[in-house]
C-alpha cells in the first residue's frame, strides 16, 4: 500500500475508533472508506487476533493504534 494510502487508513481508522464502541463497526466504517473501488477490501479490527494471508504490498497494511490491531488487505 502506498504511503498515502496508509495514511488515509490510520486516519480513518483513527475517526471509526473515535466514533464506534464495536470493533465491528470500526471495521465496517474502515472497510466503507473504498481505498481503490475496482477492488475487494477486507478489514480485521480486534485487541487479539491473528490473520494468515496472501497479498499483494500494494494492497495492504497492518498496524496499531494504541492496543486495538487492524488488517487491510484488498482481493481482485
Amino acid at each position: 500500500m502506498t504511503s498515502d494510502m496508509q495514511d488515509m487508513a490510520i486516519s480513518i481508522a483513527m475517526e471509526a475508533l473515535l466514533k464506534n464502541n464495536s470493533e465491528t463497526d470500526v471495521a465496517a466504517d474502515i472497510k466503507a472508506a473504498r481505498f481503490s473501488p475496482a477492488r475487494r477490501w477486507h478489514c480485521f479490527v480486534g485487541r487479539n487476533f491473528a490473520c494468515y494471508v496472501t497479498y499483494e504490498a500494494s494492497s495492504f497494511t497492518y498496524f496499531y493504534i494504541g492496543q486495538v490491531g487492524i488488517c487491510l488487505f484488498a482481493t481482485d
